[in-house]
């Protein structure tokens, strides 16, 4: 009786997780719609939906440098039905920037995959009288109280920071909830430059609302080759790449992690979807659950060292 017993649980055992997903998905973005980490994941969440054969809805959970997200996922059933759009700085950067983080990217998440990588752009005021990363160097050296920047996301922060360092130029940091914000008050001359996410800062840019000063990839855009890299533009070292990936909480069941990289890797090979990154300024970048773990481990480290040079303290 005990072994058609536990014949029986293990039958039944088996047959929920083949059935997964029997309902809808919760994919929580840690940033506010429009941002980029917004755009990756309604592009994603159609593919691998129609993949899966259940809808992932996008759950926009923005604040404290996504941390109110982030923190809202790991702390979920993990069950396979909510998961999480990870990025430079809630994977990375976070980890160095607060002493009290809420999360431990390390040990909290279950890595799935990678899912797209690329640039950061730098942009100013059409107000502000410069055109190249140089002449922005120049006018804060001699105007060392005049600038302020906006940052929508921890990476965004130090990747300014490392402009500044760099650069050996000071500025004022104001914090924003997402790149979408702080674009509309550099648009009206609240601050005078960002770093922002390619789409954000690209289609300001092709409006003519501000001018795109240089990239942080180390090869330009194909989408604007005409804006050189920080690299080419007196910053010679220069590069800093941000990168998007899909995890849930701690302890997903294998077969659920399985089951979703094989979904998530089959919406990477999809030529439609990878046009939309293109058209983003992203690249796919597929990977094993184990790949996109030591990216996190490696990356933790990378923004670390940073964070520690650029003299900031935590927050």
């Amino acid at each position: 009786m005990k072994k058609i017993i536990a014949i029986t649980l293990l039958c039944l055992s088996l047959g929920a997780h083949a059935a997964y997903p029997d309902r809808p998905i919760r994919l929580i973005v840690p940033f506010p719609v429009g941002s980029i980490t917004d755009v990756v994941a309604r592009t994603l969440a159609e593919s691998m939906g129609s993949n899966l054969g259940q809808a992932i809805v996008v759950d926009n959970m923005g604040g404290a440098s996504g941390i109110i997200g982030t923190s809202a996922a790991v702390n979920a059933s993990p069950d396979g039905y909510t998961l999480l759009m990870v990025g430079v700085t809630t994977g990375a950067s976070n980890v160095s920037v607060f002493k009290n983080l809420k999360y431990d990217p390390r040990t909290d998440f279950t890595p799935i995959g990678l899912i797209a990588e690329g640039p950061f752009l730098l942009v100013s005021s059409t107000s502000l009288p410069v055109k190249t990363t140089k002449q922005l160097i120049e006018y804060g050296k001699k105007n060392p109280d005049a600038l302020s920047y906006g940052y929508g996301s921890g990476s965004a922060q130090m990747c300014t920071v490392q402009l500044l360092t760099m650069g050996n130029f000071q500025a004022t940091g104001v914090s924003y909830r997402g790149v979408p914000q702080a674009m509309t008050d550099l648009i009206g001359g609240s601050i005078q430059f960002t770093i922002a996410d390619f789409v954000n800062g690209l289609t300001a840019y092709k409006a003519g609302q501000v001018n795109a000063l240089g990239v942080t990839t180390k090869t330009r855009s194909p989408l604007a080759p005409e804006i050189p890299t920080l690299a080419e533009s007196g910053l010679p070292g220069y590069d800093l790449t941000v990168w998007f990936g899909l995890a849930g909480p701690a302890k997903l069941p294998p077969e659920v992690v399985s089951k979703l990289s094989k979904s998530l890797n089959d919406a990477l090979a999809n030529p439609n979807l990878k046009k939309r990154f293109v058209t983003s300024g992203l690249v796919t970048s597929a990977s094993t659950p184990q790949e996109f773990g030591k990216t996190i481990e490696s990356d933790i480290t990378k923004w670390g060292k940073i964070f520690q040079a650029s003299g900031l303290e935590q927050q």
